[in-house]
């Protein structure tokens, strides 16, 4: 037998290290509701070590069911799980926290009560003697870690008190925080802004190049043609291909995916002409705190009209009082001064003031409103997915009379909807909301808003979370829905979706209006520009 010296073990070391899986997944197989339910079925994914891995599909496919199994969160029925070769068995995420993974999850796993940084230390403490926390050596090792990484977030702020976006960087913090070498990330980059998600993919290739791992669930194929080595889609709980992403188009991806050719369109609101259509909504001089604290202004005097038929596309980094207007407008957050005139004129021309009244006078006189989070303000977990279909207008008829509700209207109500809107996993509307995927929850919701009698409907990332195909059917409802009279507000901080079906575009920057105008006259560059402006632009 032919002996081989330390120098060419080290080279077969080398190159077993290039080809080994960090993650082996075998036949996994996962139901719920026993059995009834087929989340995953005989699933098996193999992951390179030191490699970008994709798991794409469809909304309620199984992608972050099978990612739960591998972090722990649930048990498969069948198969078994490999981590760098070695068969383990996870009762918990704890469990696969200590073998070296980390999950980003797409529903933050946070607590409302405490501050961001008792969040991130949350069950991974430093302690002095006698067992007390050492918060101050905790809090230099972050610091540390978002000025490498370009993650900022205010420490002392009370989770309650900040946006989906900073909530979603101090789940990436807690990741990196626990010096993890296997990194799983369900939707990472659903709210953030362009800039975030170009320091994030950068941030994934450098993770890469320090020897970690990655999982990246995501239905962004342009960021995983940009990152990822390889992907695997999975639909309708199974694996249905899997690709070197290098050798393979962003359409061929999309098409697997789906199942079939998606047709991409130009945008049919380009042509709009708001001076032909009357004004639905009247923002006059206003001003409104900030979520996190009322000493600050998050609107700071800003006006502007929209008309029916308008899709106004509001652009600008996360930050800068797009959520506050849109809570303002929906009456979840009072504005300190200003007006909100909602003009009505079907007959009689009616102006109501909304600044002061409660969210349900407003959802009666025909607001609708898809928010930015919707665990927060878009959905009662804890109740059935009929419920949530009606929660607006329960207490009105068919759904309800004499303060009994009418169970069998809601149900064929919700079924409606489900139907309509492509929400699986609903049962008939008895599953709880809780039970949805993501993308499913968001589907719920917007359903709702948009079939409920509206004059003018308020959208804050209305695709979060959605795959390729759900975003395309998304769109298609809002320029419906728009070209039927209503008038539409559309937050985004994707700046493809407001050039997709915009007619209109606002950019927001410090609380004012840097710019107002039509889509077929703007450009990315004219937004760029103005996103870091401070002056004010007509209205």
């Amino acid at each position: 037998m032919k002996r081989i010296n330390k120098f060419q073990e080290n080279d077969i070391k080398a190159e077993y290290a290039k080809t080994a899986f960090a993650v082996e997944m075998q036949g996994i197989t996962k139901t719920f509701a026993n059995g009834s339910i087929i989340a995953n079925k005989d699933i098996t994914l193999k992951v390179k070590t030191n490699t970008i891995h994709a798991i794409i599909g469809e909304n309620g496919a199984g992608k972050s069911t099978l990612m739960s199994i591998l972090f722990g969160v649930y048990r498969p029925d069948y198969g078994h799980i490999k981590i760098n070769g070695q068969i383990l068995n996870f009762n918990s995420s704890q469990d696969a926290t200590k073998a070296g993974l980390g999950m980003v999850h797409q529903h933050f796993k946070l607590v409302q009560v405490f501050t961001l940084l008792e969040n991130i230390i949350l069950g991974a403490e430093i302690t002095k003697r006698f067992g007390f926390l050492d918060k101050h050596q905790a809090e230099v090792k972050i610091r540390k870690l978002m000025q490498k990484y370009n993650l900022h977030v205010n420490l002392q702020k009370k989770l309650a008190d900040v946006s989906v976006g900073e909530q979603q960087r101090v789940e990436i913090i807690k990741l990196l925080y626990r010096d993890s070498d296997i990194l799983i990330f369900d939707e990472p980059t659903a709210v953030l802004s362009d800039a975030e998600i170009k320091d994030f993919l950068k941030m994934l290739l450098q993770f890469k190049k320090q020897g970690k791992t990655i999982i990246i669930i995501t239905h962004k194929l342009n960021e995983v043609k940009a990152v990822a080595d390889n992907a695997t889609v999975i639909r309708l709980g199974q694996k249905v291909g899997e690709f070197d992403v290098r050798q393979t188009t962003v359409d061929q991806m999309a098409n697997a995916m789906v199942g079939h050719k998606l047709k991409d369109e130009n945008n049919p609101m380009l042509a709009y002409q708001d001076k032909q259509q009357p004004i639905v909504l009247q923002i006059n001089s206003l001003h409104a705190p900030r979520l996190s604290t009322e000493k600050v202004e998050a609107l700071r005097g800003i006006s502007f009209n929209v008309h029916a038929g308008q899709i106004l596309g509001i652009a600008g980094v996360e930050g800068n009082g797009q959520t506050e207007l849109a809570l303002v407008i929906g009456g979840l957050l009072k504005p300190t001064s200003g007006e909100i005139k909602l003009i009505q004129s079907d007959k009689i021309k009616t102006v109501h003031n909304l600044s002061n009244l409660t969210v349900k006078d407003i959802y009666k006189l025909g607001v609708a409103h898809v928010p930015e989070d919707r665990h927060k303000y878009g959905l009662l977990l804890d109740e059935t997915v009929a419920f949530n279909c009606v929660t607006p207008q329960i207490d009105a008829k068919p759904f309800s009379r004499f303060g009994f509700l009418n169970k069998k209207m809601i149900a064929q109500y919700a079924n409606h909807i489900c139907m309509k809107f492509d929400v699986r996993g609903a049962h008939g509307g008895k599953s709880l909301a809780r039970s949805l995927s993501g993308g499913n929850q968001q589907k719920l919701i917007f359903g709702r808003e948009i079939s409920r009698p509206h004059k003018l409907i308020v959208y804050v990332q209305p695709t979060r979370g959605l795959d390729i195909g759900a975003i395309q059917a998304v769109h298609n409802h809002i320029i419906a829905d728009a070209k039927k009279g209503s008038a539409v507000i559309l937050i985004s901080y994707e700046l493809d979706e407001i050039f997709k079906i915009a007619s209109d575009i606002m950019v927001m920057s410090r609380g004012q209006i840097t710019y107002y105008g039509p889509t077929r006259h703007t450009t990315r560059a004219m937004i760029g520009r103005h996103i870091g402006s401070h002056k004010g632009a007509r209205a």
